[in-house]
């Protein structure tokens, strides 16, 4: 089977959207009308949740004018989060069509359809003209990209020179078996962990000059954040099995194999 089906299959859930609905409203949540403040239990499927999607954001240093493109966008909230913080246009690519649509659904019951839309795409193909964007983000993706230097060419040819790239992701910072299943795969043949050098290998032979790269493992070991919001979580979207998952990404961290780590990078 193709890498692509494997990852298709692995994230890909029928009626996502309504169980993401129902959850939210067991937990308390009034979804008519829904908030994007709700979905930040169940939208930021990445370590350090919230605050590690504002805190690459503003690395973006995103305005009004900005043209985002964000891939691998999954259920949207990144992409929703980046359209609050600056009203900006959000543009993402995603390559499970569930997701996509679920994407969609949300971003209109939370009125931000008009500044945020999805397409369908493979990351190293993606549908849109040369220049198309100002910057790009990618979180947690690349765990399941074998060739990540075709998909950073293809975000340099629709980034405008200069455009601003930030990627976050889980990266090897040691040798060593993973526990698996981990949240992004089953097994290896669809796990594609690279080191931060590797990363900045692809990056540069891609056409991109890195300015920064932060190992956020301190920011990102913690629990979600406490607030008013639901008490719920990725099992919501992924099913209960999903927490087994997290907690062997957490046995990966801890035994000093894999680190979240965020890259920016800009277009040469």
């Amino acid at each position: 089977m193709d890498v692509r089906d494997i990852v298709r299959e692995h994230y890909g859930r029928a009626e996502l959207t309504s169980s993401i609905l129902r959850a939210l409203s067991e937990a308390g949540v009034t979804v008519d009308p829904l908030a994007t403040a709700d979905l930040a239990a169940v939208d930021q499927l990445h370590a350090g949740f919230l605050p590690a999607t504002q805190h690459l954001l503003d690395a973006l240093d995103l305005d009004a004018g900005s043209r985002l493109l964000d891939v691998g966008s999954g259920i949207g909230g990144p992409a929703r989060a980046a359209a609050v913080a600056c009203a900006c246009q959000v543009t993402g690519a995603d390559l499970t069509p569930e997701f996509v649509s679920t994407a969609t659904e949300l971003t209109k019951l939370v009125g931000l359809s008009e500044l945020v839309r999805f397409t369908t795409s493979t990351a190293d193909r993606l549908p849109f003209p040369d220049g198309s964007f100002d910057r790009a983000m990618m979180i947690h993706v690349g765990m399941n990209v074998p060739d990540k230097r075709a998909v950073f060419a293809e975000v340099r040819r629709v980034l405008v020179d200069g455009g601003r790239f930030a990627l976050y992701d889980q990266m090897r910072v040691a040798d060593g078996p993973l526990p698996f299943p981990m949240p992004w795969a089953d097994a290896e043949d669809s796990s594609f962990v690279e080191s931060s050098q590797e990363y900045a290998e692809h990056l540069t032979a891609a056409g991109f000059a890195i300015d920064d790269t932060q190992d956020r493992t301190a920011q990102a070991s913690g629990p979600p954040p406490a607030g008013d919001g639901p008490r719920i979580g990725p099992e919501a979207v992924f099913g209960a099995a999903f927490m087994a998952r997290i907690h062997h990404n957490i046995e990966a961290t801890s035994a000093g194999l894999l680190a979240p780590v965020l890259m920016v990078a800009h277009a040469v």
